[in-house]
């Protein structure tokens, strides 16, 4: 039902795209929550395919199909905000920060800063999550040994995004996973081996720049205000350790966070000694921390995942209206001949870094990302580590994205700590130099072949 010829753009499309972009704008600069926008585009393209003759009942269909699709991944979200709540009320969270920061080597202060990051985030799969507990301590122990707190900044941006690549308890990997249709442990253990050479020149990176400047003594009582108000045992670190085994058995990630929350909740009742009232407050709107030395820990809960699950039922909304009414046709196709070009990873981490330059947002950067790069790589494993490794990592290096600014504005950073974010630079990079045309990929007697009929053209 496509208005247009797949290798031309019609001026409804370039219409219908441009008022979207217009709203996505309008919000930005006026600071409104980015759900307007994206109610705003829902109306836009029902209008444009009701111009391509779709019915009006049939577009509600489509938009209800869409959100169908991702209905799984709005159940991990719920039990991600119950997780991230309960494992802070629990003392799972502070006893992991405490235990993460005695093995800091004052020496290697930026690198310790990356590998527990990277640690935290993997475990948690939450990147705000990881930047507002570790990643904050880390960053007042750099100002109070003063330790360059842009290099600092910087590691700890790498690592908090590690985990939100590639951990199964990742809500980017849980949509990537359902865009693509794709295994969350096959793609983890893909994503480990395909991630490794990247991860190891970023410590190496790490590892030199924590040797500039002089010796540093690292101070004392960082973690004395989370000794002091929860107990620390193998009962609150059950929780944490029962992802790790589920994981390793590759037992349904749902069933996993379950049974994590029922443990962090015996744990918060019986060892932290905490009354039912505010456990299930911590579930539902998050954990308050109630003095300042504990503010780190405030968030978490289902409360905190209702937005980004907002999002994501909206933008995948778009999905089956986009197929039907054929809107992104030439767009697709036009993608399609650029990966012939340049290598389809090449193509979709441009794609990529242009969808989250408009949306300034990583879920619906993602979704555009997999839409608009559908015929450049029909592999769905593929397409999974090409998203991963390409959109999740760059959303996080525009200075206006939501990705960069809220743990900027956490670790109370500006821009300059995102040259020094090595490991969202070096995935990327270290794939696009090894990506290659689809051409290339081929077979020798069909890329033969092909350059001969180029030969034969020219």
């Amino acid at each position: 039902m496509s208005s247009s010829s797949p290798d031309r753009v019609s001026r409804g499309q370039i219409l219908t795209l441009g008022l979207f972009v217009a709203g996505l704008i309008v919000c930005i600069l006026a600071s409104l929550s980015l759900l307007w926008a994206l109610c705003f585009g829902a109306v836009v393209f029902s209008a444009h395919a009701r111009s391509v003759g779709i019915p009006f009942p049939e577009v509600i269909r489509l938009l209800a199909k869409g959100i169908g699709r991702i209905a799984n991944i709005l159940t991990i979200f719920t039990l991600i905000g119950m997780l991230t709540g309960v494992w802070r009320i629990s003392g799972t969270i502070p006893m992991l920060i405490d235990w993460a920061l005695s093995l800091i080597n004052p020496t290697f202060f930026v690198l310790w800063s990356f590998l527990l990051c990277a640690a935290l985030s993997s475990l948690i799969g939450t990147a705000f999550g990881s930047v507002s507990t570790l990643g904050v301590v880390c960053m007042l122990m750099a100002h109070t040994a003063g330790f360059n707190e842009v290099l600092v900044g910087g590691a700890i941006l790498s690592g908090v995004y590690v985990g939100d690549r590639c951990s199964p308890m990742s809500s980017s990997a849980a949509l990537i996973c359902a865009l693509t249709h794709t295994d969350i442990y096959g793609n983890f253990k893909r994503m480990l081996r395909n991630g490794a050479a990247p991860f190891l020149l970023a410590c190496a990176g790490y590892a030199m720049l924590s040797l500039i400047g002089p010796e540093h003594v690292m101070p004392e009582g960082a973690t004395d205000p989370l000794r002091a108000n929860f107990h620390f045992n193998i009962w609150v670190l059950l929780p944490a350790l029962v992802i790790l085994v589920f994981g390793v058995l590759r037992i349904d990630v749902k069933k996993a966070m379950a049974t994590s929350i029922v443990l962090s909740c015996g744990a918060a009742l019986f060892v932290q000694d905490c009354p039912l009232s505010p456990l299930l407050r911590a579930m539902l709107l998050g954990y308050h921390a109630p003095m300042e030395e504990l503010a780190m820990l405030s968030g978490g809960g289902i409360l905190s995942m209702m937005k980004v699950a907002a999002i994501v039922a909206i933008s995948s909304s778009y999905s089956a209206l986009f197929e039907k009414s054929g809107l992104l046709d030439s767009f697709e196709h036009m993608i399609e001949n650029l990966a012939r070009r340049i290598g389809a990873f090449r193509a979709t981490a441009l794609v990529g870094l242009l969808s989250t330059a408009l949306s300034c947002n990583q879920t619906l950067s993602i979704i555009l990302t997999r839409q608009l790069c559908a015929h450049a790589q029909h592999n769905r494993r593929e397409m999974a580590m090409y998203l991963e490794n390409s959109v999740v990592l760059l959303s996080a290096v525009l200075p206006w994205s939501i990705a960069f600014s809220m743990c900027g504005l956490t670790l109370q950073q500006g821009p300059a700590i995102i040259p020094f974010a090595l490991y969202l630079w070096m995935v990327p990079v270290y794939w696009c130099l090894r990506s290659r045309t689809v051409l290339q990929s081929c077979p020798r007697p069909l890329f033969q072949f092909f350059l001969a009929k180029k030969h034969r053209r020219d």
